[in-house]
């Protein structure tokens, strides 16, 4: 026999006002749909296509539908200081009035509800072991809204008191977009669940809302970014959010079910970490009782990080037992899975921010100098002294991903298929080829040679080094030149030099616009005192000029010091501007003419924390490449401790970041950013 949740049925007619009726006190405001679900136990896994699988047990029908299950989660959730107001439709069927009756029991406001014809919404819900679940549903009375009469004047007096109004995807868009364009003038909080119907979001409705938030499906859809992918990272999740971002939403909130969540904006991440310690038996209304906590958290005016502790907890619980609305937890329910988070402090306690840096690990590949594996012989038994030996020499590495060859140099001699076996044996991949321009054909100039046979030539060799990166899995070429510069005054026309490099990267780009080309300006080298780009600024004025997509920058760090310039500030800047192909990691004591190349942050550890800091803030999306010269050292060990530091100056980067450090940086308060830095060890 069908399982039947308990409900009681009322009279059909007039739908009454809430017992909390009278004068309306800080509220929260959800406008959204009410179905009537049927959960299907379908065993150990869903069915594929074209297959049938039998239940496990009888059909469980209950109350859903996402804004029913979060006005009846915030309504569990909420102390006696705050009132809940659900505006939905339902059908003229008894399904509706059972879904009217089960907001009543949940002491919510229901005068916004409103009995149109037909039938009411329906969820299909198939779930397997685990909590799994696949849902359908049926929209029935939930896209039957008179638009016309839900104006600008309805709107106002939806979010009339409200601190918070709550919006998802199951009801026509024209009711979001108006009920998010008064809350807005009336300065509540909007959280937009992007779950129920797939369609367009429009930018206008994007920078109305305060939260946009999409689970990691939803998320792929609205941008168009492949997230589903096995090895897509929380790099890749930050890149997705910042897509909508730019569009005008102002913060991402992105859930990640036994990942957590991140809260992005362009301020930086926001990392919530997930209750683990559960048994997930139906995932149904998770990510409903996930938003409504952390919407009630807002409303009782607590801070975003202690929000998305309170959301995780309330999520966490939602998975403990099956059904929508039936799973939805008590406030005592949530606050009993919060000792099993990461602590935040109340009343100005200490974080624990080991458990912060645990759960908000470096997303970055690393590359390592290919040269370096020259050196040090002596502790190199059993590798070849050759580019290909120098791989499998790699491959010893603890933590090395890639390998960046320079070209023609390394590959030059050999094949395709021999570079991929030593990458396979040494379980690398290719990061990007790096080119050298041979001194013996263009110590006078590359792309900037005064004969233009030579440039055509210097041209070619670049898109060679094109193919060479496709053919090796890499999608990026990193152009560093010796020779495109000058040594004395009145040497070479400045204007003439500059319109050659425009001219010559043009051609690269339009010849592989499937390889991002990017340019490793130096400021001066013994080869040419003066290159053509010496600064970061100039760059950006050469990417300007090129005006290819697939052109950017690659900043090094030892060429930052030898310009004289802040390699963070260089970040910063060209970040920004979309154009941060790569980074090129080192340290030195920035003596002039000298590039040290030494253990990246072991001569300016605060330097290099802000130069992570701002990879991190800018989610940067490519790979770490180690630009060091570990001549009397085991470049092995060096390499390393290279990642290792990396890898805890994010986890540095992040700590500050959670504990304030942007109200430092708003208030260039040195002092303050010392102090903090000395608080976590960082001094």
């Amino acid at each position: 026999m069908t399982r039947l949740l308990a409900l009681l049925v009322v009279s059909a007619g007039a739908i009454k006002r809430s017992p909390r009726g009278g004068e309306r006190r800080n509220r929260i405001a959800v406008v959204g749909s009410a179905n009537l679900d049927t959960t299907l136990a379908v065993g150990a896994r869903l069915p594929t296509r074209g297959e049938t699988v039998s239940t496990r047990g009888d059909p469980l029908v209950c109350c859903g539908g996402k804004g029913a299950n979060q006005a009846v989660a915030c309504a569990r959730l909420v102390d006696d200081t705050l009132e809940i107001a659900f505006y939905g439709r339902v059908g003229s069927d008894t399904a509706g009035e059972v879904l009217v009756k089960e907001l009543q029991r949940a002491n919510v406001d229901i005068s916004g509800v409103r009995r149109v014809a037909g039938g009411s919404g329906q969820g299909f819900v198939l779930l397997e072991d685990g909590g799994t679940v696949l849902s359908v549903v049926n929209k029935g009375a939930n896209h039957g809204w008179d638009l016309q009469s839900c104006d600008d004047a309805w709107a106002a007096e939806v979010v009339q008191n409200a601190r918070v109004v709550l919006l998802q995807r199951e009801v026509p868009e024209r009711i979001n977009e108006v009920v998010a364009r008064a809350a807005q003038k009336a300065g509540a909080i909007v959280v937009q669940d992007c779950g129920g119907e797939e369609r367009e979001m429009s930018d206008e409705h994007l920078a109305r809302c305060t939260y946009v938030a999409p689970n990691v499906s939803e998320l792929a859809r609205l941008t168009g970014r492949d997230l589903d992918r096995k090895d897509a990272s929380d790099a890749d999740v930050d890149a997705a959010c910042h897509v909508l971002i730019a569009r005008g939403a102002t913060k991402v909130l992105a859930t990640l079910g036994s990942r957590g969540c991140r809260l992005v904006s362009k301020d930086g991440v926001v990392v919530g970490d997930a209750c683990t310690s559960i048994k997930a038996v139906d995932e149904t209304a998770a990510g409903d009782a996930f938003r409504a906590a952390f919407a009630v958290a807002l409303a009782e005016g607590l801070d975003e990080r202690t929000a998305l502790r309170h959301a995780a907890a309330a999520g966490a619980a939602a998975v403990t037992k099956e059904g929508a609305q039936p799973s939805l937890p008590s406030r005592e329910e949530r606050d009993a899975l919060l000792p099993s988070l990461p602590d935040v402090p109340r009343g100005g306690g200490k974080r624990k921010w080991w458990s912060l840096r645990g759960g908000d690990a470096c997303p970055w590949k690393f590359a390592s100098r290919l040269n370096s594996m020259k050196d040090r012989r002596d502790l190199a038994e059993g590798f070849s002294d050759d580019p290909l030996g120098w791989v499998r020499r790699q491959g010893t590495i603890d933590g090395l991903d890639l390998v960046d060859f320079n070209f023609p140099e390394h590959l030059g001699d050999l094949n395709v298929e021999d570079v991929r076996a030593a990458l396979d044996e040494a379980s690398l991949k290719c990061g990007a080829v790096c080119l050298r321009y041979p001194a013996s054909k263009f110590r006078r100039g590359s792309l900037t040679h005064p004969d233009e046979s030579v440039r055509r030539e210097a041209i070619k060799l670049t898109i060679d080094a094109c193919v060479w990166a496709q053919a090796l899995g890499a999608s990026e070429v990193v152009v560093w030149s010796a020779w495109d510069g000058y040594d004395y005054s009145l040497q070479c026309d400045y204007d003439q030099l500059w319109s050659r490099l425009v001219a010559g990267f043009q051609q690269v780009c339009d010849a592989a616009p499937d390889v991002k080309v990017s340019l490793e300006f130096k400021p001066t080298d013994e080869n040419t005192r003066f290159f053509a780009v010496p600064s970061t600024g100039s760059a950006l004025v050469l990417c300007q000029d090129v005006d290819r997509e697939n052109f950017g920058l690659t900043i090094d760090i030892g060429h930052c010091l030898a310009a004289g310039e802040n390699p963070a500030q260089s970040i910063a800047q060209v970040a920004s501007r979309g154009k941060l192909f790569g980074v090129q990691l080192n340290d030195g004591y920035q003596r002039i003419g000298a590039e040290d190349g030494l253990v990246f942050g072991s001569v300016h550890p605060t330097m290099a924390r802000e130069f992570v800091y701002w990879l991190r803030r800018n989610h940067f999306d490519g790979h770490i490449y180690f630009d060091t010269f570990p001549r009397s050292e085991d470049p092995v060990r060096e390499c390393e401790l290279n990642i290792r530091t990396v890898k805890r100056y994010y986890g540095d980067a992040a700590a500050l970041e959670a504990d304030g450090l942007q109200g430092n940086l708003d208030a260039h308060d040195a002092m303050s950013v010392l102090e903090l830095m000395e608080r976590h060890g960082m001094m």
